[in-house]
Formats: C-alpha cells, structure tokens, sequence
C-alpha cells in the first residue's frame, strides 16, 4: 500500500501544481513508476488516483479535524485509503487484512472520526455540509445553493461526481441504426436519443469506451449531447459561411459538416497551433471535406478577419465545470481564484470580437460547458439589446432566474436534469 499511496500522491501534486487533467497526470507519473504497473492492475491505479482527486476536499476537510492544519498530498492520500479506499471494490482482493490495515492507520493519527457520515453529520453550514458530502470548495456549493436552493444544489453537486458518456454516430461514415446493433454485439447498451437523431446515450458497457474500432475508423465520435446542441442552435445551412472562434479540437466543426453535408464554409481558429494540428487530424478522421474548413492560427481577441460571416460559434474557453464528471480534477483548479477569474475577462474580450465581426444578419453562439453565472448570464446581463427575442431552438432549461431578464433566451443543461455536462447557451445578433 505504501506504493499506492506514493502513486497517488504524485498525481494529487501534480494536478495542482500543473493544473492539468487527472488522465494527463496518470500519465506522467505513470511513465516514472512503471515498476508499479507489475504489482497493481492499471485500471486499479487510475481509478484509486481518480477517486483520491475527486474527493479531495472531503479528505481534507476531516484532514483539517483530525492535525488542525492542511499537510502533504501523501497524508491526504493516506487518509482516503483509510476513509474511503479500504471499503472500495476494486481494491478488493488487493489488501491482506483490511481491519488490521485500518487500525494500524488509525494508530498512526492524533484523533479521528470513525467515518467520513460522522463528520458530514455534525457540520451546521448548508454550504460546508455539501461541499464535504460531494467534494467541492465550499464557494461552489454556496454559489448553487443561492442560485438553485439547496435541494437542487444537492443534486446537481451529486450529478456532477458521476461519469456520463454520449455518443455521436458520423452519418457522413455510418449508419445509425447499424451502429447501434454494433456496439450492442461488443457489450455496449446504447438509447436512441429522442431530441437528436445521430446521438445515442450510454447505459451500459463492459469494456473500456475507447477501444471501439468504430472510434478509429471515424464512425463515432465521443461527444457530449450538450456539446451537440450548441452546433444545433446554431441552425447551420448547406451554403453558410461560419466562423468557429474556438476552434479547437474541430469536434464542433465536424458536426457542422455532417448536418450540412460537407457544405458549409468553415473558418476554425484557435491560439494554439498545437491543438490546431489535432484539430486537422480530427476533420480528417471524421470525413470533413477539407476543401471547405480553413485553419486559422489566431487569438480571437485580434482575429483578422474584415468580411462578416453568416454564423459565428464561440464556444468560449471555461473553467469547465460542467465536465468535472469527466474530469475531476476541475474541482481542485476551482480552489485557485485567480485562475477562475481570468476567464470571465476573456470570455468578453471574445464576445465583445463576435459582436464587431457580426453583420447585421449575422447569428452568434455563445457558449461554455459551465455551470457558472459569471461565464454565462452575466455576460449576456451587460448585452440584452444583442440577445435574440426567442430562446434557442434546442432543449434545455432556462438560465438563473436571479437573471430574470436574460434566463427566458437562453438555454442551460444540467447533469441532474438531462444527463448531460454543464452548459450554457445564447444566441445573439448585431444591433441593428
């Protein structure tokens, strides 16, 4: 176990230092303890690793309890063996003697609670008690329990801990029906989505998501509905003109070409010419015609572009918080606010460039897969002359009716609601 801890530890470190994913730090401290990899199974240590990373604010909290103080990551992850990892099936069978194990760690402690419900139990703050339940900075249980109330706070931040995958068959490369039937044969229990007809939820499956050939060939493509519906509020035409402010990784403009049968005109820039490169690979594996897409290696807050388009989509760089089931290492970037702070600036910067680019006729998007009202009806709070009269033409829920004169035209999906991630979504025009 001392190695588990050591694993787990590194990777708690290096999310926070680094402020990368949990898969990107698995990664890199796997490639530095491959030894590890002989004594535990790789899908044990990512999901102990995962599960460390989601619960650390828990952890911490009864860390703060029981020494008075915040320690290393070693001690935190130690602490989640004791708390949480001891009683996990998957480390069934890879720990001799569970209860001596937990009353050497116990010994090893000044004081301790016998379990994490204990503590929730005797905390009196709505906003503390929720964020210790689910794992979160106490400033984001208290944000939705303003905007929400704390019973659907208590679900949403439940929702949020739990992994959600779509699917999006290419029907530019594959029939749906026929994928369908496919991945029912290799053990993945698929649901026909009643809103869009190329997307199939998950219910089930049996082996690693990733290793479908069909995610390979191009036939699919991992994409979260939510994700689709801004594509389709953005209602686009064989003919249009479109310029993706955000390019980045193309998944967007991909769907774009499949709706519009590879006849659109797409502009994708991004400020990363990095992810530009995988940006070609992805029109590339999934049929985009590449005639039709220009790459465009630019900072949207500068973009050299003089001529309106018909459609603007500026799905905008976010926190992400309505994707922390995918990765729960978002929660922990949550803990620096200075961080958070930097993207409502240049979300507006973005936005204030859409508006100069738009012609009179032309239609933006604006969205971010955030749960966040400062990424989302503020900025269209500041902007209501720009705002299109009618609520986009996807389902979803209004925004936050602390917002009364924004929520009515625009869209958010909730994790609790519709099984979806996080996200906000408005469409908005020129001032004429």
């Amino acid at each position: 176990m001392r190695a588990l801890i050591e694993f787990s530890s590194q990777i708690l470190y290096v999310v926070k230092k680094s402020h990368v994913s949990h898969d990107r730090a698995f990664q890199r401290v796997l490639r530095e303890n491959r030894r590890l990899s002989r004594v535990l199974p790789l899908k044990v240590l990512y999901r102990v690793s995962h599960d460390i990373v989601s619960d650390y604010y828990t952890i911490r909290y009864v860390e703060r309890l029981i020494y008075g103080r915040e320690g290393g990551t070693k001690r935190a992850a130690k602490l989640w063996l004791l708390y949480r990892g001891l009683d996990s099936p998957y480390l069934a069978g890879y720990v001799d003697n569970v209860e001596r194990l937990r009353r050497k760690l116990l010994r090893s402690m000044p004081r301790a609670p016998s379990s994490i419900e204990e503590v929730i139990e005797h905390i009196d703050d709505d906003a503390e008690m929720l964020a210790v339940k689910y794992s979160f900075p106490r400033w984001f249980a208290a944000t939705f329990i303003r905007l929400l109330g704390h019973s659907e706070a208590e679900k949403l931040l439940a929702a949020l801990n739990e992994e959600k995958w779509w699917i999006r068959v290419n029907t530019l490369k594959a029939d749906v029906d026929e994928i369908a039937q496919r991945l029912l044969e290799k053990g993945v229990l698929v649901r026909r989505d009643p809103d869009l007809d190329y997307m199939l939820e998950v219910v089930d499956y049996e082996r690693p998501l990733h290793h479908l050939e069909e995610m390979w060939s191009g036939e699919i493509v991992f994409q979260d509905k939510a994700s689709a519906l801004v594509v389709e509020a953005l209602q686009p035409e064989p003919g249009d003109t479109i310029l993706d402010m955000a390019a980045a990784p193309g998944v967007k403009d991909t769907l774009i070409q499949q709706l519009t049968g590879n006849k659109a005109t797409i502009y994708a820039v991004d400020v990363s010419w990095e992810r530009l490169r995988r940006t070609q690979r992805v029109l590339s594996l999934y049929g985009a015609d590449p005639s039709t897409v220009t790459i465009v290696h630019a900072d949207s807050t500068r973009p050299p572009f003089h001529r309106a388009p018909d459609k603007i989509i500026l799905d905008a760089p976010c926190t992400s918080s309505g994707a922390i089931g995918k990765d729960p290492a978002i929660k922990l970037h949550l803990e620096d606010q200075e961080w958070v702070q930097r993207f409502p600036r240049l979300q507006e910067e973005m936005l204030d460039q859409a508006l100069h680019l738009a012609g009179p006729d032309t239609v933006i998007v604006y969205a971010t897969c955030s749960l966040l009202h400062f990424e989302g009806e503020e900025h269209l709070e500041k902007r209501l002359d720009r705002l299109e009269p009618e609520t986009p033409p996807i389902p979803g829920n209004s925004g936050y009716r602390v917002y009364p004169g924004v929520a009515e035209k625009v869209r958010r999906l909730f994790p609790h609601l519709h099984g979806t991630q996080g996200f906000f979504i408005a469409r908005l025009r020129k001032a004429r």
